[in-house]
């Protein structure tokens, strides 16, 4: 059940095969179970439990709010939970509890998401192993003396099965998310879930580790990070899961404690692809608390539908093809232009002349 996608778990819902709070008490069960991992700084038990039996209510009312409706989910602790503890793994704040919920806390809260706990981070954000933290660090599932099989073979790791049945196109984003798909569950096949030698672990990568791992260990089916320099992006690679760093704007940051104002976005990290554009699709949007989102209205993805990409150019730095970057990554990044290119869209070499000053 645990390695269901959103999708999956939120159909079994519906057809009442399962009801939230057995979806709550197995994740929080699984949060218990790998507690040396660290990826939570608090477990918000009492407040999952009583969300998810509010959850309860609603399906059998057929009251259902969304695709989220009764799915445990946890996000970053920078981010504002009401009365509960955000410390941004920060002894400065330590006994820090907002009066008020994050705009994208709230979001998922509307959208009847369980809210499982808070998790583990570089303190205030600032760093890229989830190590420097006040608790400690979070140590990588896929590499951390855990038996591991959860994401071994998913069928869902790129995207669900639906969208890629009867794909007949060859110049849309069913033929695209299906040969991804196949692209990435091949590519941890060969991976170690047992150390080399005892007590050895890997990073998760940061400074969104602890909501990495929270999806990649089947604690929770998505989770906030942030990403102002790679923070959601790079853990999500570490831990073979999706990390979105929407755009500037798109979602709000209002009640994200920042780190770099300009830059900062709220980050999305899910199993599958179809689950983060979910996520995307509920809390994205303008909001009069946070003066840089977009005002436009947003009009949501539909992952289902074929998308022309033909009229796309997309670039690829030259640069970035340097000396100690993995063969793993290259012959990825390399695989994911072939198939960008037979789905119709223009791919091109381009040349970043500050690319040495970058970070």
């Amino acid at each position: 059940m645990l390695s269901l996608s959103v999708r999956q778990i939120s159909r079994k819902l519906q057809d009442g095969v399962i009801v939230p709070s057995d979806v709550c008490t197995a994740c929080l069960y699984q949060a218990e179970k790998l507690k040396k991992l660290n990826i939570f700084v608090r477990l918000t038990k009492e407040v999952a439990e009583h969300q998810a039996k509010e959850s309860d209510v609603r399906y059998t009312n057929g009251n259902v709010r969304s695709l989220l409706d009764g799915i445990p989910v946890a996000v970053k602790d920078n981010y504002c939970t009401r009365n509960i503890e955000t410390t941004c793994s920060s002894r400065m704040l330590e006994s820090f509890k907002p009066p008020y919920n994050a705009t994208v806390v709230q979001k998922l809260q509307d959208a009847g998401a369980v809210l499982l706990g808070k998790c583990n981070m570089d303190e205030f954000a600032m760093g890229s192993g989830t190590v420097d933290s006040i608790h400690g660090p979070t140590k990588n599932i896929w590499q951390s003396g855990e038996k591991y099989t959860l994401l071994r073979n998913v069928g869902e790791r790129a995207t669900s099965v639906e969208q890629v049945q009867g794909c007949n196109s060859t110049h849309g984003s069913k033929m695209v998310y299906q040969e991804l798909h196949h692209l990435s569950s091949h590519s941890n096949k060969e991976g170690s879930s047992s150390p080399s030698e005892e007590g050895d672990w890997f990073i998760a990568g940061g400074s969104s580790g602890g909501s990495a791992v929270a999806v990649a260990s089947g604690a929770v089916f998505a989770a906030l990070g942030s990403d102002t320099g790679g923070s959601t992006r790079n853990p999500a690679a570490y831990c073979g899961v999706v990390g979105l760093k929407p755009s500037y704007g798109l979602l709000s940051r209002h009640g994200l404690i920042p780190l770099v104002n300009s830059m900062d976005v709220p980050g999305i990290l899910t199993r599958t692809v179809d689950d983060a554009a979910t996520l995307l699709n509920i809390l994205a949007g303008h909001d009069l608390l946070d003066s840089t989102t977009v005002q436009d209205s947003f009009i949501p993805l539909d992952l289902s539908q074929d998308i022309d990409i033909s009229r796309i150019r997309i670039g690829i730095p030259k640069e970035y093809n340097c000396p100690g970057m993995s063969d793993e990554v290259m012959e990825t990044w390399s695989g994911v232009a072939d198939i960008l290119e037979r789905a119709g869209a223009e791919v091109v070499q381009v040349e970043k002349e500050h690319s040495h000053g970058q970070v």
